[in-house]
């Protein structure tokens, strides 16, 4: 648009610029008119003058007047017509410059909506799609088209933006996941929104292996973005990955077992099928662990899972439970017989030795089975069975046994001796029993070993065979040895009150004990608490409790001695110590085993290595105790092998405390 303004002749066109200018052209119109009518005037009263003159004065002043009125009116006239046409031009100004002014709105809006809508779908992470519907004669959606992506959602595809806009899902996707993909965005179409996770297919036109969509319904177009979740999906198996294998072997570990093995159960149980659990220990790891070290037996734990894994289906599973135990989850199972050959196919193959650096190690299998759902209900109950099974067949090694109803009464014997056991140190059911010590020269009673007896109310004097197993398998054996120590603290502490001449007594403690550093507190406590002397107390630890060489343990021991008291070895002979170990531990006495004792008399051989065992302990600055003494044939035996002191029936049976000070008197306990 533009305003128009006439002067002499021409024509100026000047932009549109507002209605100010349009009022000020119409005021020059008006200027020009009133010069007019003034010139007009003048003219006519000069002519009346005139006629005046010629004597028609009166006439002429008549008609000037006229002329005025009339000028008068026309300029009236003119000014309303001016000012009409002003007002019909402001407002024609006004309406084209709203227009134009709405038109630029909207242009620019328009412009900022086309700005947003590429930043929203360039700037993001996400793939854009936007496919319109096409339509059949039946009025069904057929087919999608491209109508328009982002460069990301063009890489997606390892395509140009201009190469696929345009393309059909028939033409990206033909045959059934085509059809399939069509049918997701007919759900999308149908419901608004559709979103899922999805792996592509190999001949996807989709660069990579899963991906997030999201489909919403716009019109008649369904937008989809998708976002490449494969980097954070290998990420999450990895892991998944890391928490359910077990490092050493690369098996399944009991994380996976104990997260999976419900759904298998369930799933199992709802399409009628079988599982079998194989629970396997492998025999004399730890000889092979502590003779060759941790390496080897590493060595021999990759070794094992290579063999279990070539036994098994692609449907079975090898887990690696910890230490030397596995599991086999043989899922599904026809019959027992299935699982049956496939136990003995493993104890034959663990027959074979390994070759680990050098050296061929025989290491055997001991197996327990329990079969779902004939056995168990559970997870947790299979996994008991077949260990239950495994301690039955570990009786004799490498051998399997198929869980029965005499082992869940065994364990439910186990169970009760347990709650029955927590009851007891709870009322203070348990008492002490002290086994004498003799020199084997003099035979004067050189020390005791404190015995503990379990007196139930119902039972009578429950032996420690009955229930130091039950106490070491649970939680009760640090509470049973705190008790002990306190028991036999005590019983020193009312001896000394008496006047006796006191001997020192052995207390037997755990390895859990010693591990978790419970035995040196102890100790210091009750030793304090009674003010009794550390030469007053002996600790007595099996030679596999000293095995495990950790830190802790060694850290333990060397408390212990620092405070003054004896570190006795117990059991000496049925464990794999090494004289190394013992060296290092600065330990005081060595008890050889009663497997040793027991043979001396019946093969020659037996006293040699007796008195090699002597001789190696004196070396080390250790004295002898003999286990077991029971005929006074070992007694003359184990006095020419130069053995420190005697324990055994032969000597004396365990006796109550009020029987200590008797023997404390009656002395030599033996004479020659």
């Amino acid at each position: 648009m533009a305003l128009i303004r006439r002067r002499a002749g021409q024509v100026v066109v000047w932009p549109l610029g507002g209605c100010v200018l349009a009022v000020v052209l119409w005021a020059g119109v008006l200027g020009m008119m009133r010069n007019e009518q003034r010139s007009a005037h003048n003219e006519l009263v000069q002519a009346s003058q005139g006629l005046a003159g010629a004597g028609q004065r009166q006439m002429a002043e008549f008609a000037a007047l006229e002329s005025i009125r009339v000028v008068a009116k026309i300029e009236d006239a003119y000014t309303q017509l001016a000012w009409g046409g002003t007002f019909i031009l402001v407002l024609l100004t006004l309406t084209a410059t709203g227009l134009a002014a709405r038109l630029a709105v909207r242009e620019g809006e328009e412009d900022e909506l086309r700005q947003a809508y590429r930043v929203a779908t360039e700037g993001g992470r996400e793939g854009f799609y936007l496919w319109k519907s096409v339509w059949d004669a039946n009025g069904e959606i057929a087919d999608f088209e491209l109508v328009d992506c982002n460069l990301r959602g063009a890489a997606f595809c390892g395509m140009t933006k201009d190469e696929l806009v345009g393309r059909r899902y028939t033409d990206l996707y033909p045959g059934a996941y085509g059809d399939k993909m069509i049918s997701m965005q007919r759900q999308a179409f149908d419901e608004n929104l559709y979103e899922d996770d999805f792996e592509p297919p190999s001949n996807s036109v989709l660069k990579g292996s899963w991906f997030h969509r999201k489909m919403v319904r716009t019109r008649d177009c369904v937008a989809v973005t998708l976002r490449d979740m494969s980097e954070l999906r290998e990420h999450a198996l990895a892991m998944a990955r890391m928490a359910n294998q077990d490092m050493l072997t690369g098996l399944l570990n009991r994380h996976w077992l104990t997260v999976n093995l419900p759904a298998i159960l369930a799933r199992s149980a709802a399409e009628g099928r079988r599982v079998g659990l194989l629970f396997i220990d492998l025999d004399d790891f730890k000889k092979v662990n502590d003779t060759h070290g941790h390496a080897t037996g590493d060595d021999l734990l990759r070794g094992a899972a290579e063999r279990l894994m070539a036994l098994v289906r692609p449907c079975d599973s090898v887990v690696r439970l910890g230490g030397d135990e596995f599991t086999v989850l043989v899922n599904p199972i026809v019959d027992a017989a299935h699982v049956d050959e496939l136990a003995q196919r493993i104890v034959d193959a663990f027959k074979a030795p390994f070759c680990l650096r050098t050296h061929n190690n025989y290491v055997g299998t001991s197996i327990g089975v329990a079969l779902f759902p004939d056995d168990a209900d559970s997870g947790e109950t299979l996994l008991l069975n077949a260990d239950l099974a495994m301690y039955s067949a570990k009786v004799e090694k490498s051998r399997y046994c198929f869980y029965n109803k005499v082992l869940h009464e065994s364990r439910q014997n186990r169970l009760e001796t347990e709650r029955e056991l927590r009851r007891a140190i709870e009322h203070d059911e348990l008492l002490m029993h002290f086994q004498p010590r003799v020199d084997a020269r003099s035979g004067r009673l050189a020390g005791l070993e404190a015995l503990v007896r379990w007196q139930h109310p119902q039972r009578g004097l429950v032996q420690p065979c009955e229930f130091i197993a039950v106490a070491e398998s649970s939680d009760l054996i640090s509470k049973l040895g705190l008790l002990v120590i306190q028991k036999v603290c005590a019983q020193l502490h009312a001896w000394q009150q008496e006047g006796l001449d006191l001997v020192p007594v052995a207390i037997n403690v755990s390895a859990r004990q010693i591990n978790h550093s419970e035995v040196h507190a102890a100790l210091s406590r009750c030793l304090a608490r009674w003010n009794l002397s550390p030469g007053l107390v002996e600790v007595e630890l099996t030679e596999s409790a000293m095995m495990d060489e950790s830190e802790e343990i060694l850290g333990e021991l060397e408390r212990i001695g620092a405070m003054g008291v004896k570190l006795h070895v117990d059991d000496f002979g049925t464990g794999y110590s090494s004289l190394a170990l013992l060296q290092r531990l600065r330990l005081d006495v060595l008890k050889v085993d009663r497997a040793f004792t027991s043979k001396l008399g019946i093969t020659p051989e037996s006293a040699v290595l007796f008195g090699a065992i002597v001789s190696m302990a004196h070396g080390l600055s250790m004295r002898v105790i003999a286990e077991g003494v029971e005929t006074r044939e070992q007694l003359e035996i184990l006095q020419s092998l130069n053995c420190d002191e005697l324990q055994g029936f032969y000597i004396s049976r365990p006796v109550p405390a009020d029987a200590v000070p008797a023997l404390l008197a009656d002395q030599p306990l033996f004479t020659m």
